[in-house]
């Protein structure tokens, strides 16, 4: 995600020795724009925001004790700084994570030292961006919530790729909630950006899936036609490929299922002729989808199979879980149990393998396990594991598939006369009114 938000080049030099000097001499902004500009236009200036005429100019150069040519020019340790960041994004590029993580510090350190606020926050945003790559997600969510708190200067641009960056965090970390209020964030702080950047089909693609994911798919579908213009728009086509078929999800999930079968299959065509093999398989698991909710098992069968060829080709274990539990829900129903289970097992193995956003798996799978206990006929062992999901969801905030097991365990509870049935009953209606609430935000 780029930071070129076609800002005058000058502009943004001016500002960032503007500031470094101003701090260097320890003068606050009203004491360098006394007498010579207000200190808004100050602050816009040190943001790169506005032009400052060179007269203004040389009366704060004197102020600053250097010359305005020293102000306008971009100095040596400012460039050296930003080809090492260069280096720290090539070598994450190159899976040096090791290598990437000692660059970009070194950056951190010595642009704060020299003042060079944007710099500083281009390499803060690397950093989190290689902390969520290396799972340490909780470290993501307490920096950038350290920045915010500390109230630095930020222009709209770095507050929207922080907000993205919180929300990828907590969505890994398993905070659906909150994962979706900073994409939501983020997508607002876009109408305040100058210019166009493309960094808005992240946010719009994420929030589709969060809407998806909770079960909003009126506003999923708003979100993915927006996501879609805007690819078109960017010429971004891969972008625009998995937009449109993930704007199949919300269209088959609102009933227009012949609608949703013929973009599913146009991409699935797409993606084979380009050899988007990824695309491939998780076009497959969506046919499949689409198949098993219309009663067709045999057809969602084979393209489930495809699919998990792919993932399996790919070696992609998060996204074969879901397409393994689809495979065991089709076994359950054919009345194979033991395969089943083996189905779900897999997916318990690599949910505790991978962890990263992989608990509504984790639940799916669990759940499963659940259904096929009590096809069994052991009653105590289907709640206890009906339980273990209802945990799982509250735990990642799923409220929707919380809500529908709390349902599912009290009902089940109520007609043996288990007192543990009301309780679980008023956790249902707390689940509902959360979700609700989700609903209602956009």
């Amino acid at each position: 995600m780029s930071l070129d938000l076609d800002i005058d080049a000058r502009n943004r030099v001016i500002g960032e020795n503007l500031r470094k000097y101003r701090l260097l001499n320890g003068l606050t902004q009203d004491e360098l724009a006394e007498g010579i500009c207000s200190v808004s236009q100050l602050s816009k200036a040190e943001n790169g925001k506005t032009y400052i005429k060179r007269t203004l100019l040389r009366m704060m150069a004197e102020r600053l004790g250097v010359t305005v040519e020293r102000i306008e020019t971009l100095d040596a340790m400012h460039e050296e700084l930003s080809e090492t960041l260069q280096l720290a994004k090539d070598a994450t590029t190159a899976n040096n994570l090791e290598k990437a993580f000692q660059y970009v510090r070194e950056v951190l350190v010595q642009s704060e030292e020299m003042g060079y606020q944007s710099l500083y926050l281009e390499a803060f945003l690397t950093e989190c961006k290689l902390l969520n790559l290396t799972r340490q997600h909780n470290e993501v969510i307490a920096k950038v919530h350290e920045v915010f708190d500390l109230g630095l200067p930020l222009d709209s641009a770095h507050k929207l790729l922080l907000m993205y960056e919180l929300g990828h965090a907590y969505e890994l970390s398993g905070n659906m909630v909150a994962a979706y209020d900073y994409y939501c964030r983020a997508d607002e702080e876009f109408e305040n950006v100058e210019g166009k950047d493309d960094v808005r089909l992240s946010v719009l693609f994420n929030l589709v899936r969060c809407h998806n994911i909770m079960q909003n798919y009126r506003a999923a579908l708003r979100y993915a036609e927006k996501a879609e213009q805007l690819a078109l728009e960017y010429s971004k086509h891969l972008y625009r490929l998995r937009i449109s078929y993930m704007k199949a999800t919300p269209l088959r999930k609102l009933g227009d299922y012949e609608k949703a079968e013929k973009i599913y299959l146009a991409c699935l065509r797409e993606a084979q002729e380009n050899s988007f093999l990824l695309d491939v398989g998780l076009i497959n698991n969506n046919i499949g989808n689409l198949y098993q909710e219309i009663g067709e098992p045999r057809k969602a069968l084979a393209h489930y199979q495809r699919a998990r060829k792919v993932y399996e080709i790919l070696n992609e274990e998060a996204y074969l879980c879901e397409t393994l539990v689809h495979l065991a829900e089709i076994s359950r129903l054919e009345g194979d149990l033991e395969n089943a289970v083996e189905l779900c097992k897999q997916v318990l193995s690599i949910t505790d393998k991978i962890q990263t956003n992989v608990y509504r798996e984790k639940g799916q799978a669990t759940r499963l396990i659940a259904w096929v206990l009590a096809d069994q006929g052991k009653f105590d062992a289907h709640i206890a594991k009906l339980e273990e999901v209802l945990n799982i969801y509250d735990q990642h905030q799923l409220v929707r598939e919380a809500y529908e097991v709390a349902v599912e365990l009290a009902d089940k509870l109520y007609e043996k006369n288990d007192p543990r049935a009301v309780d679980l009953y008023r956790k249902a209606v707390e689940f509902n009114k959360r979700s609700q609430q989700i609903g209602m935000r956009r």
